[in-house]
């Protein structure tokens, strides 16, 4: 039955024991948290698939359909501050509830769109719906998980989203080819309604406990801190380094990579995919490693400049001798993606270098430099080709020309193993600034 107290709802089976309920709290918030993180990657990795369709129906060039793609991207960037500041101040549950009614409502009005401009604009309503999952997924972590753990399960909820993200992609490059991409939209928006359901009804945003010692900061304090965050420049340079590296995902798998790969090597754009999607596994197989090694590691710096590094150098090799052998390129993208993974350190950093109160801005803050840098280095990357290409040459862009513009990614990898010199110390509990 339903259960009213206050201002919350609980569900409890004629068997349930309140004890059982409270060892479940922390894992049933987490799932739904993941759930809306799910929905929110599914939405915006989903885009490429759906482009021919949108192109034919909606009569649209490239450029047209880019700016139809980017309209769920941009939110996504833009509101990650706020997203941490209004889910510091008014809870996930709030925040995750009103967001997915957002998005549901943005998908159905966009499964049903007639013109371009009302497409967009329910596009912006899905973006914006879910740019909120991520932050209040990890402020539920922080505060229904033990300070330790945060790290474990924050990495496990990543494997679990780029797991389920690379099995839906698959499922939709099939099912695609014989429906309608409004019939997907309409799906989302009904699996968007459902979580915001369940988010009201049984997300709780604090253990009592935490309620009655910890009360939400007002938005002139988060203010403030968000101020303090601007001028430190260890939040700026922790950001930074999970942008720069995270870029082999956000660009060169979501991108850049297939055009590269089927413009170098003798596979078909589909084979390209299917082989950049290796740098994804690989960056699978690596969180459940990092969750476990993070809390036992004692200089940070050292091995996430490493990683970095190691990173830099197989993806040089992947851009440099893209004819090579495909077993040996397969390995080069896997291990590439293995250390990548370190990409997710950062946000543990953040969550324990704040006060608490302020963790999801911070939180937000980390994300915002974490995703602003692939669309930043598409952007380039694009502009380079064009510069180097030869004018005269009918044959369109020359492998010389992709390469040119696509040492820009191994290039950010080494920039990422001297910025992070600069972050703070901060990967575990007891560490120097660890607040």
């Amino acid at each position: 039955m339903i259960y009213y107290t206050g201002s919350r709802f609980w569900w409890y089976g004629a068997m349930s024991m309140p004890k059982k309920i409270q060892f479940l709290m922390p894992y049933l918030n987490w799932g739904i948290a993941v759930a809306c993180f799910l929905v929110q990657l599914t939405i915006q990795v989903s885009s490429g698939l759906l482009a021919s369709q949108l192109s034919v129906e909606f009569e649209l060039d490239s450029f047209g359909v880019a700016i139809l793609m980017g309209m769920v991207f941009y939110p996504n960037i833009l509101l990650q501050i706020p997203a941490g500041m209004v889910t510091d101040r008014f809870g996930a549950r709030k925040v995750l509830s009103v967001g997915a009614l957002v998005c549901s409502m943005g998908a159905w009005g966009f499964a049903h769109a007639d013109t371009l401009l009302e497409a967009c604009l329910f596009r912006v309503m899905m973006g914006s719906g879910l740019a909120f999952a991520f932050v209040s997924m990890a402020y539920l972590i922080a505060n229904w998980m033990r300070r330790e753990v945060f790290s474990r399960m924050f990495s496990i909820a990543e494997m679990v989203a780029l797991s389920f993200t690379v099995l839906a992609m698959r499922y939709l490059a099939v099912a695609l080819q014989n429906s309608s991409w409004r019939d997907f939209i309409v799906k989302i928006s009904i699996v968007a309604l459902v979580l915001s359901i369940l988010s009201a009804l049984f997300v709780r945003d604090k253990p009592n406990y935490l309620e009655d010692s910890q009360s939400n900061l007002t938005f002139s304090d988060i203010v403030k801190q968000l101020k303090i965050f601007v001028r430190d420049r260890q939040m700026w340079a922790n950001g930074i380094y999970s942008g720069l590296l995270f870029c082999c995902i956000s660009c060169f798998v979501s991108i850049w990579g297939p055009s590269f790969l089927s413009n170098a090597a003798t596979m078909s754009k589909e084979a390209a995919a299917n082989m950049c999607t290796n740098l994804t596994l690989g960056l699978i197989a690596g969180c459940p490693l990092l969750s476990v090694l993070l809390p036992r590691i004692n200089n940070i710096k050292l091995v996430l400049s490493l990683c970095a590094l190691m990173t830099s150098i197989l993806l040089s090799f992947v851009v440099m001798f893209p004819m090579m052998d495909l077993r040996l390129m397969q390995v080069c993208l896997l291990l590439a993606g293995f250390f990548s993974v370190a990409y997710l350190v950062p946000f543990t950093i953040a969550h324990y270098y704040v006060r608490p109160g302020s963790k999801s801005t911070a939180i937000g803050f980390t994300n915002m430099l974490s995703t602003i840098f692939g669309p930043l280095l598409s952007l380039l990357i694009g502009f380079l080709i064009d510069t180097h290409r030869d004018a005269d040459l009918l044959s369109g862009y020359t492998l010389a020309d992709y390469q040119y513009a696509m040492n820009i990614l191994p290039m950010s990898m080494f920039l990422a193993a001297l910025v992070c010199f600069f972050l703070p110390p901060t990967h575990k509990p007891g560490m120097t600034d660890d607040i």
